[in-house]
């Protein structure tokens, strides 16, 4: 996916969003990314920079042409299991577009990736963490599969040394507000209280859960807008740097949305 970032009329920054798996073995209950009828495999560094060249090419856009060039693992994957195939697609990247930083949304299911990546030297701008609810049994039933080891407070550590030792790097967690889930006023608390450990070192990024159908089979929604503004609102009066993701209007702009128009028609 090709994202052009706009300000009025002046181009801020441009996106390459890529894969690094085909089929996602995560199996968060939202997102169609691991509904694809076909098993998963991996993606190597050479179709990540196939994927950016397609991107650049069809849209017909160049880096060059922008204050900043962000190459995002935010589409279907885990980076964290192969972590050493995206430092590999990183440099290999880097390499042609010196200039390039990197978004990495991860669930760290092998949280030594952050060592690793530490390790590399690799330009990392955005590492991103999700926050479901401090209940685990909420917690393994939004993530199916789980690691029984996986443990948020560590992630969310190895997350803020690697940016300590790289200074133009930052930490989001992703609060995926979800109805009957984490969206009330004492599980906002919840939530807050669980960071506030954290509150110099991190940004709430406070998402909007969007339609898929996998949001409908397994009934899942985002609060109203309005719901939305009053959380915000705490998070802010709570010190915290955040900021509200996603739009008012169901706009079917969710996980796996690429895969959920593939998977929906019926001539494929």
């Amino acid at each position: 996916m090709t994202i052009v970032h706009l300000k009025d009329t002046i181009p801020v920054d441009l996106t390459i969003e890529i894969s690094n798996m085909y089929n996602c073995i995560v199996g968060c209950r939202f997102c169609a990314s691991g509904s694809l009828p076909e098993r998963a495999f991996f993606l190597t560094a050479k179709d990540y920079m196939k994927q950016v060249e397609t991107c650049l090419t069809y849209s017909n856009e160049n880096p060059d042409n922008y204050p900043n060039f962000y190459i995002a693992f935010t589409g279907i994957g885990e980076p964290s299991i192969v972590k050493e195939e995206i430092a590999k697609g990183i440099n290999m990247i880097k390499e042609k577009y010196n200039n390039v930083q990197v978004n990495i949304a991860t669930t760290a299911f092998d949280n030594t990736c952050f060592d690793y990546w530490d390790s590399m030297n690799l330009p990392i701008r955005t590492l991103q963490l999700p926050y479901y609810s401090c209940d685990d049994k909420n917690l393994s039933y939004i993530i199916q599969n789980l690691p029984s080891n996986y443990d948020l407070t560590e992630n969310i550590v190895k997350a803020i040394k690697y940016k300590n030792n790289h200074k133009s790097c930052r930490v989001k967690v992703n609060f995926v507000v979800i109805n009957d889930i984490n969206s009330s006023d004492d599980e906002v608390s919840e939530m807050l209280e669980y960071l506030n450990k954290f509150k110099n070192d991190i940004i709430i990024k406070i998402s909007f859960l969007n339609y898929t159908k996998k949001c409908q089979e397994n009934n899942l929604s985002s609060p109203n807008n309005d719901r939305m503004l009053e959380i915000i609102n705490r998070v802010k009066s709570e010190g915290f740097e955040c900021y509200l993701f996603g739009t008012k209007n169901n706009t079917e702009l969710g996980c796996g949305q690429l895969v959920q128009n593939y998977i929906s028609r019926d001539d494929l």
